[in-house]
């Protein structure tokens, strides 16, 4: 059996049975899932909920990743050398934590509905992934995720207790995970497409066929001159 059949297979005998009181997102991509009793996904949805101001605790977010965590982030998107007065206005900065806001709300109401939303919160993560490999000014390690998983998780769960704070991490992680891994099945397809051996290998395999198919075309006008030429002979 392949290698990555078996690894599959072992994948499936690890996961943990789901049952009707347990509400989950499973990835057809990367065979993860998130599991937790409804009970508790009500409870992080509540407290998603109460939050009064959802854009100041994003605005926050980004405010401690661009300003103190990951600064290299802010050039990336275009905001560096601003304090925290400038980017509080200004409009890239704000369209960003507008984006994120709407982002993080619509995984939420989509998770309300139960199992029957997997599938589409998976593809909207993966979407968001494919999104980020299109900052070609950094590049987004294992590192970076983690920055910005712990800062968003210490917004989330400051008024949070264990459990909703557990939940929130497990929601957080696998969206993480699924964002993560389609950015770089992004940058992987990227670097091979745009990959100079390729490209000069495409170019020389056309150059190739255009000259085999001139001298197909040549030895064809010949042989048709030499056939014209014994039928005016006899």
């Amino acid at each position: 059996m392949h290698s990555a059949r078996i690894q599959q297979f072992v994948r499936r005998l690890q996961r943990p049975s789901i049952q009707g009181d347990h509400v989950y997102i499973s990835s057809k991509y990367t065979s993860r899932l998130f599991i937790c009793e409804q009970e508790e996904v009500n409870k992080m949805i509540e407290s998603y909920q109460k939050i009064d101001d959802k854009y100041a605790l994003f605005e926050q977010m980004f405010l401690t990743i661009f300003l103190e965590q990951e600064v290299e982030m802010a050039y990336s998107f275009g905001l560096e050398n601003l304090n925290e007065q400038q980017l509080k206005v200004e409009q890239k900065f704000r369209t960003h934590v507008g984006k994120f806001q709407r982002f993080i709300t619509g995984i939420i109401d989509m998770l309300s509905k139960g199992v029957e939303s997997s599938d589409q919160i998976v593809e909207i993560l993966r979407i968001v992934g494919r999104q980020h490999g299109n900052v070609r000014t950094m590049s987004f390690t294992a590192e970076k995720w983690l920055i910005f998983k712990n800062v968003l998780l210490d917004l989330l769960c400051k008024d949070a207790n264990e459990k909703v704070g557990a939940t929130w991490n497990k929601l957080i992680s696998f969206m993480i995970s699924e964002v993560k891994d389609s950015y770089l099945e992004h940058v992987r397809h990227a670097r091979s497409s745009s990959c100079p051996q390729i490209n000069s290998y495409r170019f020389i395999a056309s150059r190739s066929k255009r000259l085999r198919s001139r001298k197909h075309s040549e030895s064809a006008n010949k042989l048709g001159r030499i056939e014209s030429g014994k039928a005016l002979d006899g």
